[in-house]
């Protein structure tokens, strides 16, 4: 079978896998053989810069015996608005997430709340982690404290 994309297309499949790249391996030390299949594809498609003229956003290192996104290509930034937004969005959302869990065991105890139905405890919980998404939406981490364990 052959697929037929544009160079446009092309250049958006390379911040595509710079997305999945950034996503799946950015918090890894060392080669991941889950992610494996992944970084061979990413390699394949890299291999094709030259034909689809975007030579200048990939390089091969013969060291290493791998494509690499050049400079130029992170310079740009298309893609990484993208990641940054969802990084953004996600560490609101645990916060909030996280800190309505540790409230809601503090008022109901563990127990209460490991015997809970799933859908009755995510309601509670979203109820309280909706006061905390306000409370971050309007004033973003200024009221946020931490105090010593005693």
């Amino acid at each position: 079978m052959k697929i037929k994309i544009s160079k446009n297309e092309y250049r958006l499949m390379l911040d595509v896998f710079a997305i999945a790249e950034w996503v799946m391996n950015s918090f890894k030390v060392g080669k991941d053989s889950e992610t494996k299949p992944y970084n061979k594809l990413e390699q394949k498609i890299m291999s094709y810069a030259e034909d689809f003229g975007c030579g200048n956003l990939v390089s091969y290192d013969s060291k290493l015996e791998e494509f690499f996104p050049t400079r130029e290509f992170e310079e740009m930034g298309t893609y990484s608005k993208f990641i940054e937004q969802f990084e953004d969005d996600v560490f609101w959302e645990e916060l909030g997430q996280r800190l309505a869990l540790r409230d809601l065991i503090n008022d109901q105890g563990l127990e209460a709340v490991r015997s809970m139905d799933p859908v009755s405890r995510l309601q509670a919980q979203d109820e309280i982690a909706d006061r905390y998404h306000q409370e971050f939406y309007d004033n973003g981490i200024e009221n946020l404290f931490l105090s010593p364990n005693n």
